[in-house]
């Protein structure tokens, strides 16, 4: 059986805002978590040692990274190639320029000819001798509208029309890289999209919208031994049946707090015809708290805040504080103290949230069991808001032109 690491989503160089400067090195710390993260990564793969390490997209935060950062990506991933393990790059949305053009971050490995390496940036096949035997791995690199369409053949058409002529552009070509398949050996799908029943993470902030969703079907092919996919951020099997088994490791590293909840990891199986086995590995990624507290009817709002910071673990820990306060009390809060408070945090940032004043019971007239036609709660709601009195008149005869529509 052929011996894998399946890693995706390194995203290196994300997150400063999370972080602080080491003063010993003059780097983020999250850059350093990220850098650390992907070295456990590289370490196990080593260890092991696989036959072959396959990145499933988005090295970096966009096409552009800094030297620095790119650096220390080519630093963890030139320890493989030294190592003799071959590894497949492939291209993520964020590793692309906009539309696709310019070309991508990981191309300059292609350029630079490291040894064992492949950048996966074209749907193809690529045979690898491993000393475990061949495998087959299809690239699906991600796939921008221009890539697959014309501007006159989406002019005028909806974004579900849209997306259904590039999943019919993309069958017949992923459907000849399939007829062309040696069925006796091992074959792996590498791809990086937006399948169907993914449970998004936080690249649904980041750009999943820019992109088009994959029907599952496309990917449970009798002829795939193992999906490799990349993008989403959250870990998760597609197929529980395992037939065959259609996998995101999710990012190695939290991105935000969208992802306070989720593991972080990267994925070991061995794969031959017809069978794969794979595990989620653990990684010790930093950890995300938020503590979020309503302060707004207690007689001591700071004391309150304190207390609820007292009582949470938050060493070593971005930690995110969200308080809910009156516009009254925010003389009664020493923002000094809080900071104090949140010391041992590895970093953390403060949110207070006032609430508004209308948030209080105090027009009875609007209440459930009272009815009134919308212009006379309109008028009720404006008649207590000093701040809309000049422009009251408008809204009203606003509010009556729509009903009369």
């Amino acid at each position: 059986m052929v011996k894998i690491l399946h890693l995706s989503d390194i995203h290196l160089g994300s997150g400063f805002s999370h972080g602080k400067i080491n003063p010993e090195t003059g780097i983020n710390t999250r850059l350093e978590d990220f850098v650390n993260t992907l070295r456990i990564c590289i370490d196990r793969a080593i260890e092991e040692p696989v036959d072959l390490v396959l990145f499933g997209g988005d090295a970096f935060p966009d096409a552009t990274p800094p030297p620095y950062v790119h650096e220390a990506f080519a630093s963890q991933f030139r320890r493989l190639a030294d190592a003799k393990i071959p590894a497949i790059l492939l291209v993520g949305n964020h590793d692309q320029h906009s539309q696709g053009n310019g070309g991508a971050s990981l191309s300059i490995y292609r350029t630079l000819v490291v040894p064992g390496f492949i950048v996966g940036d074209t749907i193809a096949t690529h045979r690898i001798n491993t000393p475990s035997g061949e495998i087959q791995i299809i690239t699906l690199p991600w796939l921008n509208r221009s890539t697959l369409l014309t501007r006159p053949e989406t002019e005028g058409l909806g974004l579900a029309e849209v997306n259904q002529m590039l999943i019919e552009k993309l069958q017949p070509v992923l459907e000849a890289e399939i007829r062309r398949l040696d069925r006796s050996i091992p074959t792996v799908l590498l791809a990086h999209l937006m399948a169907d029943r993914a449970n998004l993470g936080a690249e649904k902030f980041l750009a999943v919208g820019k992109g088009f969703t994959i029907p599952i079907s496309m990917l449970t092919r009798p002829e795939f031994d193992y999906v490799a996919l990349g993008h989403v951020h959250q870990h998760q099997n597609l197929n529980p049946a395992n037939d065959p088994p259609v996998v995101y490791p999710g990012s190695i590293e939290r991105v935000d707090f969208s992802e306070e909840q989720e593991d972080k990891g990267y994925i070991m199986l061995e794969v031959q015809s017809g069978k794969a086995e794979w595990e989620f590995c653990p990684l010790p990624a930093r950890p995300f708290l938020t503590i979020e507290i309503d302060i707004s009817s207690t007689a001591d709002p700071l004391e309150a805040v304190l207390d609820a910071i007292a009582k949470s673990e938050i060493e070593d820990k971005v930690v995110r504080l969200i308080y809910k306060l009156r516009s009254q009390q925010l003389d009664l809060i020493n923002i000094s103290a809080i900071e104090r408070a949140l010391q041992t945090a590895h970093s953390h940032s403060i949110r207070p949230e006032l609430i508004s004043q209308l948030a209080r019971p105090r027009l009875p007239e609007l209440g459930v069991g009272n009815t009134l036609d919308p212009i006379q709660a309109l008028t009720t709601y404006l008649n207590n808001r000093e701040d809309l009195q000049d422009i009251q008149q408008d809204l009203l005869e606003a509010a009556e032109s729509l009903l009369h529509q």
